[in-house]
């Protein structure tokens, strides 16, 4: 088996490399190896460096790197936020209509019961907040804080009891990884939490393995930890798949184990029962929720293996997709719709047998195909645009830019853990019933989940980071010592390294300043409310606005823009003015009047950064009728209108006509720098 290991995670390696097309646009391959290489460089001098100091000196180094670590994270979610969608936007306005005793569903979250356990955590939030009299977001940030600063410390801990200056070599890397301050902070959802408890399974595993016990306490914590797992990620069910190969390989292997395929068979237990419980919680929210499981609205499961089987999309999430199995209403109709679906796409593939291989070779692909495993744009790109709350001007203006640094980067770093892990597993030549054993079966185990059963995209596998990076710790001593050995012996002249280091460079940073400039470039938008002007039913919430009364809703500007476009229906017309802040004054910048019913206004402007304010006016002897957003207790966006005791909120959009190139030559020249370090760092070295 560990041979099927190796192949695959060299594909994932390979992919992770050189795959140049990701979640942010196209990525030149070769700044990824070089940028690699640095890395490998500077990671090296550091871990050489740990080796060689006292446990006490680890401990301040981790301490601090904590203290930091929680500092960039709060920085992080105060100074930016994007406007989200998607699954988390339905279940938080679900949460809220619940919270109000609205027994109204979301027919998104009627389709789809596997979201209701982070509803229901949203839910609870929502009434936290109420009860502390605080923003929701206060509670949410502070929780997503809490999950994410517990897993780097539970994997931070786990490590540090294998080896301590790997314990702390891991802090000082938690800090560099990118995804540590975005979907799991801002989008919430429940990869934190499956992250988590995977992260703490292994260290039940481990001390089950240290200990070769597995008492009552470890066996209930275990089913707890499981539970959790389970309703957070249902596929951390290759984890009991895991545990049978682990029973077996323990069961013929006594004479070095012993009888520990006992204790693996308890955990397996406890992890059905975890299951069961999962189950059952699932159905005790339903009923707490009034949420029909029942209810035809209701997906059927087979709806997912019919996506995966989808050749067009390369088993992607369609809308096409969805549509088919809306268009059979009824849960026994649309289950029977899909099986057909299901035998259809498997009868074409068959008449084309070249389509199974490219099916589950692209799957498998796609999910380490980003280094961030899209967790940058999961639920936050829409359209190819980001619609900030909120963001510094640099981070506004320069996304495109930023994302694909960050991408290049991100893949070069998990490029290394892999490559680590690869080479460990040629190392040991077996599949041992061992911590990084266990981690490398969970993480393909995913893989294959998602390749041969499921709809697949990258962030499926963001779940399996904290095991990537238990596997990765394991594998460094032997990455760091004996790659340069490897690379000495494949490369006996020395020179040849070093010149070829200087023409991949040149040649990427040729790519970078032609080819890669041509790919679709990134649209800018300064600042944006683009939510439905309802939670509920879009376009039934609505305001009274009394004669010659105004709303004015305050917007801040970080970047100038050239567009403004206002959603908002009245019953009469209205006069829309627009104006900047000068000083201690206000200054009219613009002034339109709308007809009735117009939806959408849009206007072609020069908006300079700075402070704005929207205003409509009812010119009118008499009430007119407003479309706006009215329940904005989850919105998160800082400047609501305020009339009275009520809190409102336009839908409006601040962009710029001009679109920004994903490669300028500001990053380029970054590039450029970084790829002359690389060469000088390593001169001394090979000549």
């Amino acid at each position: 088996m560990y041979r099927v290991l190796l192949v695959l995670f060299s594909f994932a390696f390979l992919m992770m490399i050189f795959e140049p097309y990701t979640d942010v646009g196209f990525v030149e391959p070769l700044s990824v190896v070089l940028l690699a290489i640095l890395l490998f460089v500077l990671l090296r001098k550091l871990f050489n460096k740990l080796k060689k100091l006292s446990e006490k000196t680890l401990k301040i180094i981790i301490a601090s790197a904590f203290i930091v670590f929680v500092g960039f994270q709060v920085i992080s979610v105060s100074q930016a936020q994007i406007q989200i969608f998607g699954d988390p936007w339905h279940t938080l306005n679900q949460a809220l209509r619940l919270s109000k005793g609205i027994d109204v569903w979301d027919p998104w979250v009627q389709y789809y019961p596997n979201l209701l356990p982070f509803m229901g955590l949203q839910f609870l939030f929502i009434k936290l907040s109420s009860f502390l009299n605080v923003s929701y977001y206060v509670v949410f940030y502070a929780f997503t804080i809490l999950i994410n600063t517990s897993i780097w410390a539970v994997l931070v801990g786990l490590i540090w009891h294998k080896k301590a200056y790997l314990g702390a070599f891991l802090s000082i890397v938690m800090l560099l990884i990118p995804m540590n301050y975005d979907f799991i902070l801002r989008i919430g959802y429940t990869d934190g939490i499956a992250i988590l408890m995977l992260s703490l399974f292994a260290i039940v595993l481990n001390l089950t393995l240290k200990d070769k016990r597995f008492p009552m306490k470890r066996f209930i914590g275990l089913t707890i930890i499981f539970l959790l797992a389970y309703l957070a990620r249902p596929n951390v069910i290759v984890v009991v798949v895991a545990l049978l190969i682990f029973s077996l390989v323990a069961y013929f292997n006594q004479e070095k184990y012993d009888e520990i395929w006992k204790s693996f068979l308890k955990m397996f237990l406890a992890c059905l029962i975890g299951i069961v419980l999962a189950m059952g919680v699932s159905r005790g929210l339903a009923s707490a929720m009034n949420y029909d499981l029942n209810d035809p609205k209701v997906f059927p499961t087979v709806n997912w293996f019919y996506e995966s089987l989808n050749f067009e999309s390369m088993g992607e999430w369609t809308a096409t997709d969805r549509n088919y199995t809306l268009l059979h209403p009824g849960y026994a109709t649309a289950k029977e719709a899909d099986l057909s679906g299901i035998k259809s796409r498997l009868t074409d593939l068959v008449k084309a047998p070249w389509k199974i291989p490219v099916l589950y070779t692209v799957k498998f692909a796609s999910l380490w195909s980003c280094g961030t495993f899209a967790t940058g744009t999961d639920y936050q790109l829409f359209s190819q645009m980001y619609h900030w709350s909120h963001a510094p001007s640099f981070l506004v203006e320069n996304i495109g830019a930023i994302n694909i640094f960050f991408e290049t980067y991100a893949k070069a770093l998990m490029g290394l853990f892999l490559l680590a892990i690869v080479l460990e597993i040629k190392k040991r030549r077996e599949i041992s019933a061992s911590l990084f054993g266990f981690s490398i079966l969970i993480i393909i185990g995913v893989s294959l989940f998602h390749t041969f059963l499921w709809e697949v995209k990258p962030r499926y596998q963001y779940m399996t980071i904290g095991l990537i990076m238990v596997a990765g710790s394991l594998s460094f001593k032997n990455f760091f010592e004996q790659t340069p050995h490897l690379v000495k012996q494949k490369f006996k002249n020395k020179k040849n390294i070093w010149y070829g280091l200087i023409a991949l460079s040149l040649l990427s940073i040729g790519l970078m300043s032609t080819v890669m400039r041509l790919q679709t470039e990134q649209m800018i938008v300064v600042n944006s409310q683009f939510q439905p002007l309802d939670n509920y039913t879009p376009g039934s919430a609505k305001f009274n606005l009394a004669a010659h009364e105004q709303l004015i809703q305050k917007v801040h500007l970080a970047n100038n823009a050239d567009e403004f476009v206002l959603q908002s229906q009245s019953s009469d017309p209205f006069q829309l003015i627009i104006e900047r802040q000068e000083k201690e004054t206000w200054k009219k910048v613009y002034s339109q009047n709308v007809p009735a019913l117009q939806m959408e206004t849009q206007i072609k402007h020069h908006f300079m950064k700075g402070n704005y304010r929207i205003l409509i006016k009812n010119p009118t002897a008499d009430k007119i009728t407003i479309s706006a957003m009215t329940d904005t207790e989850v919105l998160d966006y800082p400047n609501k209108i305020s009339q009275g005791d009520q809190k409102l909120s336009l839908g409006f959009q601040f962009s710029q006509n001009d679109l920004q190139n994903k490669y300028p030559f500001g990053l380029i020249m970054v590039f450029a720098l970084l790829d002359l370090l690389l060469i000088i760092l390593l001169k001394k070295t090979l000549l």
